[in-house]
Formats: C-alpha cells, sequence, structure tokens
C-alpha cells in the first residue's frame, strides 16, 4: 500500500513538474530554438540534482531499498537525455558559427550571441560532467552509498544556466573583451605606424649622412679653391710690384734728366 501511495505521489510531482517546466520555458514568447533547449537543459540539471538528492535520502534512511533502485535508473536515464539535448545544443551552435564564417561579414550583434551560445554550451557540458561525477561519488554506477564531500573531492558549484546575474556578467565580459580587442587592434596599428615613422626616419638619417658627407667634400673643394686664390693673389701682388718700381725708375730718371739739363744751361 505505501509503495503504491508513493507510486501515486511521484506520478503527480512528475506532472506539475511538466507543467511547472513548460510554463518556465514559455515565460518569453519570442525565445529563439538555441534560448528554449538551453532553458530546458537548465531546469532538466535542477532535476537531475534534485533526483541526487532524493536518491542520496533514499540511501541514507532505506539503503539498499527499491525506491533508490528505481531513483537511480531514473538519475542514469535523465543524464544520457540531457546529453542528447546537450548535443543538439552544441549543434545549433556549430551550424550558427559555420553559416556566419560562411557570410565572412563583420556583425558585432551577431558575433556578440555565438560568443554567448559557445559560453552557454560550455557551461551546460561541464553541469553535465559535473553531475555524473557527482552521481559516481555517490554511488550512482555502484553498490554501495559513498557519502562525498564537496570540498575535498574538488568539485565545485557551478553558475545556474540560466542565472540571469551570471549572463549580464558573462554579457559585461565579452563587452570589455571587445573593447580590449579593439584597443589591441589600435595598439598594433599604432605600432606599425611607430615602426613606418622608424624606418622613414632611418632612411632620411642615411640621406643626411649622405648629404653631410657630401657637405665635408664640398668643404674640402672649397678650402683648396681658397688656398690658390691666396697664392695667385699673392703672385698678382708681386707683378704689381715689379711694376711700380720700373714706373718709379722712369720717374726718377726723368726728373734727373731734367735737372742735369737745367744744370748745363
Amino acid at each position: 500500500m505505501n509503495s503504491l501511495i508513493r507510486r501515486v505521489e511521484k506520478i503527480q510531482k512528475e506532472c506539475v513538474d511538466a507543467k511547472d517546466k513548460n510554463k518556465q520555458l514559455l515565460s518569453e514568447g519570442d525565445a529563439d530554438a538555441f534560448t528554449l533547449l538551453r532553458r530546458k537543459i537548465g531546469l532538466d540539471i535542477k532535476g537531475i540534482k534534485q533526483l541526487i538528492a532524493d536518491r542520496d535520502e533514499a540511501e541514507i534512511n532505506m539503503p539498499g531499498s527499491v525506491r533508490t533502485v528505481d531513483l537511480s535508473h531514473q538519475i542514469r536515464r535523465a543524464i544520457i537525455d540531457i546529453k542528447s539535448d546537450a548535443n543538439k545544443l552544441q549543434r545549433m551552435y556549430d551550424r550558427g558559427q559555420e553559416k556566419y564564417n560562411r557570410k565572412q561579414k563583420e556583425n558585432p550583434e551577431k558575433l556578440k550571441k555565438l560568443e554567448l551560445e559557445k559560453e552557454d554550451c560550455e557551461l551546460v557540458w561541464s553541469h553535465i560532467n559535473q553531475l555524473e561525477l557527482i552521481n559516481k561519488k555517490r554511488g550512482g554506477d555502484s553498490n554501495k552509498f559513498i557519502p562525498m564531500e564537496t570540498t575535498s573531492s574538488g568539485i565545485k558549484e557551478l553558475p545556474d544556466i540560466d542565472n540571469e546575474d551570471f549572463r549580464e556578467l558573462r554579457r559585461n565580459d565579452a563587452e570589455i573583451d571587445r573593447g580590449l580587442d579593439i584597443v589591441g587592434q589600435h595598439i598594433a596599428e599604432a605600432g606599425e605606424i611607430a615602426k613606418k615613422m622608424g624606418t622613414t626616419a632611418k632612411a632620411q638619417g642615411e640621406h643626411l649622412d649622405a648629404l653631410n658627407k657630401r657637405a665635408e667634400d664640398l668643404d674640402e673643394k672649397l678650402e683648396t679653391i681658397n688656398i690658390r686664390l691666396a697664392k695667385m693673389i699673392k703672385d698678382v701682388r708681386k707683378a704689381d710690384r715689379f711694376i711700380i718700381d720700373v714706373i718709379l725708375i722712369c720717374v726718377l730718371l726723368g726728373i734727373g734728366g731734367f735737372i742735369y739739363s737745367i744744370v748745363r744751361r
């Protein structure tokens, strides 16, 4: 009789849970297929965690009972089903990414959505791996119940898939990452500009060195020319003196002849 009552309660609970799940899934009528499937997986993960908690409680209160075995079977079946949904979710993301890559056209909004979907897929698989690990450590795949301490086992609590605060944080992180990417691009462009400026400055420096060399050669030539001009001027000065001396001698001879002619008279 007690077994029948528990069975009826279980059926009633499953019906209520199904109604609540559908209500939550359809809370936003404009949600796309990826979002609906992601929400379904999020609710299923919570359901599996509840099944594991119920199984653990049953194992403590009624070790080896039919209820414990039944719950363990439900957990394994639910994990298989959620893996199938996770594969569907992954394929949706992969198709969207391939379609975006084929277009070869930059679309920041679409890229942002794809990045969030990728993180959703990674988080879903992390939850599934965690569920499998918890199920194994707590006796889901063995006959003996093994209590598990979360801290000692190294299993950390993952954020809920539909946690709005977490999703908002991820969106902000994505915005920051995009901002950093833009800054990185600008830094790279500035680096290229600096590199080109350095190359130009180097070329100009080499050109200036060549001009300086030519200027030095011209200075040497000018110095040589100045020396030659000075020598020529000096030589010309000597010739002038000779002419002046001849003229003076002629003048003196003329004066002397004039005086001599006067004296003879």
